[in-house]
């Protein structure tokens, strides 16, 4: 499809779904506003599982009973009173119908897309990031590894930091199932209404996906940590748990989150088990890779399958010690192969040093020699 047919398109679904999905939004919107008042923890987070016998809050239910359990964010009243303003807001905010460039695969395997991967329904607060979305302006070469990667209909995909959803809403369209997760309590809120708006008004594919409020860190650091806010703001994409980008200093907003072991996360309540033959991780933590990553290793040292890695790499890494970097390029020395630079050159693991790392290591993908005939066969479709 040409890029300038698919902007009419892209105004062609806004007018629809704008008309079509008018008085689902508006609804969606007031029982949002409704239920304001009484929250402690996020609104579609705290509707537990009834079938399993388990209690439900007086907070609106909108997920299925088979869903995962839902992760406990553990704000403290300074991220609680961040989420509540942001659920405030976006219960008077409209919806609009967005895509991205490039478009994602089409079905290579028969029968699991309806349609070419691409539009999804997002709140209108951040109309001109979506329009840059839309445009090819942001991460383009990330939708392309995805394309690459992820395996239609039987890659499970998690995603983390998410921020407000433009990666999980994209390859959660083609995903088997995607997985969420951020930190941040503005983003947080952010995404969580977008991915409640498309399980609502994309149900084929929007029921697949979720998010949870929380953080992944290593074993050392479980429990509540503080965050900044990269830029002083909460609800951007540079917040962390280390040195941010843009820092305000005391001007910064902050708050404390409950931070969890990825391991743990995929045991206890995304149900992600062991062998990791086919899931796909993307990483993208503002400032505290090289505590994280190198803390891979020892849960992932005995593997036959190691999950397919897709990493981001911050400038704080130039703050990261030499022994972060040799738990970096330790973990990494698990895997057959790495790609650096947006997937365009090989990262030699065999005879990388630190020194390597310093200088190429801005993203990488990490996979398997038991990946390969999948991924000769995306390239032959692509090419």
């Amino acid at each position: 499809m040409e890029f300038a047919d698919m902007q009419m398109n892209t105004q062609q679904k806004r007018y629809a779904l704008s008309r079509s999905s008018a008085i689902k939004a508006t609804f969606f919107s007031l029982v949002l506003f409704y239920f304001l008042e009484d929250i402690s923890k996020p609104i579609f987070s705290t509707a537990m599982n009834e079938e399993a016998g388990e209690t439900t809050s007086n907070h609106l239910v909108m997920r299925d009973v088979n869903f995962p359990k839902k992760i406990d964010s553990g704000w403290d009243e300074s991220g609680i009173a961040l989420y509540k303003d942001r659920v405030k807001s976006l219960a008077k905010e409209g919806v609009i119908d967005t895509t991205v460039y490039p478009p994602g695969p089409t079905d290579t395997k028969g029968g699991l897309l309806e349609e070419r991967v691409n539009a999804f329904a997002v709140s209108n607060s951040e109309t001109r990031f979506w329009s840059n979305l839309s445009n090819g302006g942001w991460e383009r070469q990330t939708f392309h590894i995805f394309n690459k990667y992820i395996n239609v209909g039987r890659t499970t995909v998690v995603d983390f930091g998410t921020w407000i959803g433009p990666t999980l809403l994209y390859h959660g369209q083609y995903a088997l199932r995607a997985f969420g997760i951020e930190a941040d309590p503005v983003a947080f809120a952010t995404v969580e209404y977008n991915v409640e708006l498309n399980r609502k008004l994309n149900p084929s594919w929007g029921t697949k996906v979720t998010v949870d409020s929380g953080c992944v860190a290593r074993p050392e650091d479980v429990g509540q940590l503080t965050m900044k806010a990269g830029g002083g703001k909460a609800g951007g994409s540079m917040s962390g748990l280390g040195a941010v980008y843009h820092d305000k200093g005391e001007a910064s907003a902050t708050w404390k989150v409950s931070c969890y072991t990825l391991p743990d996360i995929f045991e206890k309540y995304w149900g992600i088990r062991k062998p990791y033959k086919d899931v796909f991780i993307k990483i993208d933590i503002e400032s505290y890779e090289c505590k994280l990553v190198p803390s891979f290793y020892d849960w992932l040292k005995d593997e036959t399958f190691l999950p397919k890695m897709y990493i981001s790499f911050h400038p704080q890494i130039e703050s990261c010690s030499d022994e972060e970097f040799d738990g970096v390029l330790k973990f990494l020395k698990l895997y057959d192969h790495a790609r650096v630079h947006a997937d365009n050159a090989d990262l030699q693991l065999k005879t990388a040093t630190v020194h390597d790392l310093k200088e190429k290591l801005q993203d990488v993908v990490l996979y398997q020699d038991h990946h390969l005939t999948d991924l000769e066969v995306l390239d032959d479709v692509q090419q």
